[in-house]
């Protein structure tokens, strides 16, 4: 097994005849190489607040989403998303 980093938290694993990305902290695989791993992890939404006070200012425009591993909880990514409003 052959295992190499591919963003924080994130490597990818090359085992036997495919490719693997895990969690580099516990080793969950979350999917083969080239497939969506956002799909496979933990996702949750917070007021952008939740990244600081001077951030209550994107409220009603923007979310912070925070992506994990779904086994031992391993932040892989932090963003500011649009917030979405049904019209």
């Amino acid at each position: 097994m052959v295992k190499h980093p591919f963003r924080e938290n994130l490597e990818v694993e090359s085992a036997a005849d495919r490719q693997w990305l895990r969690c580099a902290n516990c080793g969950r695989r979350l999917c083969a190489l080239g497939q969506d791993w956002k799909a496979a992890a933990l996702r949750k939404v917070f007021s952008p607040a939740k990244a600081g006070p001077l951030m209550k200012i994107l409220e009603g425009r923007y979310l912070l989403e925070k992506i994990y591993c779904p086994s031992c909880g391993v932040l892989f990514n932090a963003e500011m998303i649009e917030e979405k409003h049904e019209a």
